[in-house]
């Protein structure tokens, strides 16, 4: 009787793949499913015309998890620490880049904020921790404990660089909770602020068993790398491209997945299902009935379009001095560009010789309409606006456009029942894990500390599924006879 379990992990993304890869070292059996012919999700890099492109995120932080998978897998010697230059950040006021201020001695000399504005932000200190438990947005947030000025200045472009989200609508709690722990814990941002960097101070001399510490990195052939290095670990015959999932149900103590592969239907007999699906997708899926109620509230996710058009120039062609990580853009200012990375500026190679990579991102929560747009339609938005910020004239010598019609899951005010959904559905279909990015996180870091707990409940899942089925079949005096796996 063969008893090593069989976990069905759905979608290929980071997520994914690092809780196959995790699911593999536990001494899992892993099945991995994947709608389209790509896996990484958004993680994807291309090489073409001597430019690298980053379709999704450009970079990440050096997290422990990420720096011990990276090691595990040997891809160390690939990976490229991010120039000096990019600690450097901009946002545009009133038609001007500015540099961000990334200390109090700078921030009182820059002009991104009025004299009153900087004298709030002083005070912030002496403002009283929030005493109600409601769930508070990033605006309301903000403009309690710094004003005004830093959220239409500050945060606002901020939220649209990580989430392309609105501030209005994101919930503190969930989507930036380090910044809401600073206030419980510390009862002020800047006091938190300063706790931080003394405990990093301290320990800054100590090594660390996983490398660097808050170091911005990729690899020299791109962030595509590392799914790419997962998936070949994982090995073809656990890894079905271009598969389908109809439908997950239970059947005797095991979950049946019926997948559709060029148009021929199957079933897949596992002892647990985990999908780190967006949710839109997992919502197409035929589930139990007693799970369609908590199906119905994950459908109300959003994840808004967004726009990443990559554009080579020749570098005179480019005023900036581009010596930077980008340049980030308030609503306020009423353009269609959210931001704007100085790809080639971040790591080597990016651009041919005497060129330069910009990457621009458009439409989420702000425009969705424009994270939809077509290419020539983009470029007519994009060139005016980089023509009167970064001084870019003429057209591009290169243009590589990517549309994610469903890119960034948003934590929205109540994510706390969304949370409750996940787990209503999990509780009607006991062999189905529902995780993710809309409850981990959306950065790669987060993708890659989310693999790991996830592989953690699913291998739980799958050998509490086998004991029980033992348990039955021992009382009902009849023999286990593992179930097939199409």
């Amino acid at each position: 009787m063969d008893r090593v379990p069989h976990v069905i992990v759905c979608g290929a993304g980071l997520t994914g793949l690092t809780t196959a890869w995790h699911l593999r070292r536990a001494g899992v059996d892993v099945t991995v499913v994947e709608a389209s012919d790509a896996i990484g999700g958004v993680v994807q890099s291309t090489q073409r015309e001597g430019y690298l492109v980053e379709h999704g995120p450009n970079s990440c932080m050096l997290t422990a998890p990420l720096a011990a998978l990276i090691d595990a897998i040997g891809l160390t010697p690939m990976l490229r620490v991010a120039a000096p230059q990019a600690q450097r950040r901009y946002i545009v006021r009133d038609g001007r880049v500015l540099v961000v201020p990334m200390s109090p001695p700078a921030l009182l000399r820059s002009p991104l904020l009025s004299a009153s504005a900087k004298l709030r932000v002083l005070a912030e200190p002496f403002i009283g921790r929030r005493t109600s438990t409601d769930d508070e947005s990033v605006a309301a947030f903000v403009r309690r404990r710094l004003g005004t000025e830093p959220l239409t200045w500050a945060v606002d472009p901020f939220v649209s660089g990580v989430y392309a989200g609105d501030p209005e609508q994101l919930s503190v709690r969930h989507a930036f909770p380090r910044l809401a722990a600073l206030e419980r814990e510390h009862g002020s941002l800047v006091r938190g602020m300063i706790a931080v960097a003394r405990q990093r101070r301290a320990t800054r001399d100590q090594p660390t068993p996983t490398g660097p510490r808050a170091t911005m990195v990729s690899f020299a052939d791109g962030l595509g790398t590392l799914p790419r290095a997962l998936a070949d670990d994982l090995g073809q015959a656990n890894l079905r491209r271009r598969t389908r999932v109809v439908a997950v149900s239970q059947d005797r103590g095991r979950s049946q997945v019926t997948v559709e592969h060029d148009g021929t239907r199957m079933t897949l007999s596992a002892d647990a299902v985990v999908s780190t699906l967006p949710l839109h997708a997992l919502t197409q899926i035929a589930l139990d009935p007693s799970a369609h109620a908590g199906v119905a509230r994950l459908a109300d996710v959003p994840y808004p379009p967004v726009s990443s058009i990559a554009l080579g120039f020749p570098r005179a062609a480019v005023a900036h001095a581009l010596d930077g990580f980008g340049v980030l853009v308030p609503g306020a200012e009423q353009k269609h560009i959210l931001g704007v990375l100085f790809s080639s500026t971040l790591f080597e190679r990016r651009a041919p010789d005497g060129s330069v990579l910009l990457t621009c991102f458009l439409g989420g929560v702000r425009q969705p309409d424009v994270g939809r747009m077509d290419t020539a339609t983009l470029l007519t938005l994009v060139l005016p606006e980089l023509a009167v910020m970064l001084g870019v004239a003429g057209q591009p010598s290169f243009v590589e456009h990517t549309v994610w019609p469903d890119a960034i899951p948003q934590y929205n005010l109540g994510h706390d029942e969304v949370l409750r959904a996940a787990e209503s559905v999990e509780q009607a279909m006991p062999g189905l894990i529902v995780d993710g990015q809309f409850r981990r996180g959306v950065s790669v870091g987060d993708c890659i500390a989310a693999g790991a707990l996830i592989a953690t409940r699913a291998a739980d899942v799958a050998h509490a599924a086998i004991a029980a089925r033992v348990a039955a079949d021992d009382e009902h005096g009849t023999p286990v006879t593992p179930a097939a796996v199409a």
